[in-house]
């Protein structure tokens, strides 16, 4: 119950994305897909880190083109 001296809050998120981040997304992909290379006789391994490396690729994209 909430009278109208009482405040309520706010969960804020801030992100702090300097130039640095895109390249260590990128980075971040690389790893993954290079997993996905060396897993990839195990399917579910396979398609699990192809896709994350696939997003995180397109992330750093984005940032990129955010932060340019």
């Amino acid at each position: 119950m909430t009278g109208p001296l009482e405040s309520r809050t706010v969960p804020v998120v801030i992100v702090n994305a300097d130039r640095g981040v895109p390249w260590e997304v990128f980075a971040l992909a690389c790893a993954l897909l290079f997993l996905a290379f060396l897993f990839r006789h195990v399917p579910w391994a396979r398609w699990a880190l192809t896709v994350f490396g696939v997003l995180a690729l397109i992330v750093a994209g984005v940032l990129w083109t955010a932060l340019a």
